[in-house]
């Protein structure tokens, strides 16, 4: 399974992850919002070149730390960093790890974008109780509850020490 930008030639009318919403952003959206700089779609190709096993989305994004957030003193607000926007994995690859494989190269990417422009880290939405915990072993650190979803953020030291380890 290789990871790369959303192409043109990746067969997103079979996508299916169980979620409207995010399939029909796949279908409809990725693509111009490419295009307009809004964000950034890479696939996880499943069986061969068109087939896609996953995709994740990541745009840029300003942060303020909650007043009352332990890390609201170490740092200026607002703050720039990356966000998972969407993230999706097909009915027919779900339960096999490839929402770990889609995460980490989310890390990774972000570990780049760091590089280049400088970002305090990786910053995701969770919509229930299976991502809150999804990202909680993955190392993700709660900031807020809001009304439907938990924000979680990765500081990218924690991204640079996660490879630093691996290698």
């Amino acid at each position: 399974m290789a990871l790369s930008p959303l192409k043109e030639s990746h067969n997103r009318k079979r996508f299916d992850c169980g979620n409207e919403r995010i399939n029909k952003f796949l279908k409809e959206s990725a693509n111009s919002a490419a295009k307009r700089n809004l964000s950034r779609t890479f696939v996880l190709e499943g069986s061969d070149e068109t087939d896609i096993a996953g995709f994740y989305s990541l745009s840029n994004i300003e942060v303020k730390v909650p007043v009352p957030h332990r890390m609201y003193k170490k740092y200026p607000n607002p703050l720039p960093g990356v966000t998972l926007a969407r993230m999706g994995g097909d009915k027919g690859y779900q339960g096999q790890g490839i929402a770990k494989i889609m995460v980490v190269d989310a890390m990774r990417r972000t570990l780049l974008i760091n590089e280049n422009m400088g970002v305090v880290g990786l910053f995701v939405d969770a919509e229930d109780d299976d991502l809150v915990t999804f990202y909680q072993n993955r190392g993700f650190i709660f900031l807020q509850r809001e009304e439907h979803t938990s924000k979680f953020w990765m500081p990218i030291d924690s991204i640079a020490a996660f490879f630093k380890d691996r290698q």
